[in-house]
């Protein structure tokens, strides 16, 4: 069983696996570019 840390009913992470592209790619098609992580973060703090 996997632990998971949320704080502040916002999470970061894939729930799933399977998917094949360059690292780059695939952050950017599941959303986790500078500009929303740093969204996120600002809506948190």
């Amino acid at each position: 069983m996997a632990a998971h840390r949320c704080n502040l009913g916002k999470c970061g992470g894939i729930d799933h696996f399977g998917e094949s592209a360059p690292a780059g790619q695939l952050f950017e098609a599941f959303g986790f570019t500078v500009d929303n992580v740093l969204s996120t973060v600002r809506g948190v703090i």
